[in-house]
């Protein structure tokens, strides 16, 4: 690619820096909703670690390519409470955006099946440009003079979540600090977007083995137009998953995931552009790895009631064992 396309590519980049979409676009959302909504972090009692790569656009030239690493968990003594930390590393072309983010989230007993948590977080985005990345027929041009240009912003997501066994509604707004990024002669600024989401778990016979998870979501991020995203799953016992998305007038994926065990879990998404762009591209491909480790559950009156009387027992037990030990160690001596 010359010179003067790059310097296109990244006019269009900051266009869309100052204007455009500017978070991370993952399918599996709701493998990891704490991507977009810090007030997920404490709706699973206990740890939960994510790591995920896409490779957007496959085939083409600087397709962007993006890295996540999330982990959080609830704290011991105060387990309506959850402490998180978030990185996600986006490349396109020459441009790479790194952001970092920790959080802090509470939640509410609304009654015996309801829950709502609410959640935020802050952090940095940092921007740079690898000028020695190019490839121009000019290698004396002045625009690769500096290797590297780069731009930093702070940043402040929020969010609320409100869930039980049965449904989920999640609501977020990130990039709320509508940070301005000094790059060079050029200023722009961090865009507010806003996500909201919601699905039903419906069960499909006596055993609960079978579940069908219709879900929908809708990006905001003014003033480009809404995105909608429809996804509908079947899980089988918890533990084997499949499913499709439609992310409106763009995307068509299939979707599928497996949990190995009580911990490990691994999901895979392969999107296909209903855009004129599938002329160029063979889709994209997102894969999601999670590790999770239980809170154990705090112990009721009742459950240590009954490992007083189990405890009193085994004294009893031991007890008697020892008299029959003793008593036999005297019959022997005489």
């Amino acid at each position: 690619m010359t010179l003067k396309k790059y310097i296109v590519y990244l006019l269009l980049v900051f266009a869309t820096i100052t204007q455009a979409q500017q978070q991370t676009l993952f399918t599996n959302i709701l493998v990891n909703q704490y991507l977009y909504n810090p007030a997920y972090a404490g709706a699973f009692k206990g740890k939960q670690f994510n790591m995920g790569y896409r490779q957007q656009w496959a085939g083409f030239d600087g397709a962007p390519k993006t890295f996540m690493l999330s982990g959080y968990g609830t704290l011991k003594k105060k387990p309506n409470m959850a402490l998180g930390g978030l990185i996600t590393n986006d490349k396109s072309g020459l441009l790479q955006r790194t952001s970092f983010y920790a959080s802090y989230s509470y939640h509410l007993k609304l009654n015996k099946n309801v829950n709502l948590g609410f959640g935020v977080s802050v952090g940095g985005v940092q921007y740079n440009v690898k000028n020695y990345d190019a490839r121009p027929y000019d290698a004396d041009d002045a625009f690769l003079k500096n290797n590297i240009l780069n731009a930093n912003a702070f940043d402040a997501n929020a969010g609320l979540y409100l869930y039980s066994k049965k449904f989920f509604f999640g609501a977020s707004s990130q990039q709320i600090s509508n940070s301005k990024i000094y790059w060079n002669n050029t200023i722009g600024h961090l865009t507010p977007h806003v996500y909201i989401y919601t699905g039903y778990n419906f069960t499909l016979d006596k055993k609960k083995e079978w579940v069908v998870q219709p879900s929908a979501l809708v990006r905001f991020n003014n003033p480009v137009p809404y995105q909608l995203e429809f996804n509908l799953k079947t899980i089988y016992k918890e533990q084997y998953w499949i499913g499709v998305s439609y992310r409106l007038q763009s995307t068509a994926s299939f979707l599928v995931g497996v949990n190995i065990n009580k911990q490990f879990g691994v999901a895979y998404a392969y999107d296909y552009s209903l855009t004129a762009l599938q002329k160029y591209s063979n889709g994209s491909h997102e894969i999601m790895l999670s590790y999770a480790i239980a809170a154990k559950k705090a112990k009721t009156a009742s459950d240590k009631v009954q490992d007083a009387d189990e405890e009193e027992f085994n004294n009893i037990d031991n007890s008697i064992k020892s008299n029959l030990k003793n008593k036999k160690k005297d019959e022997d001596k005489k």
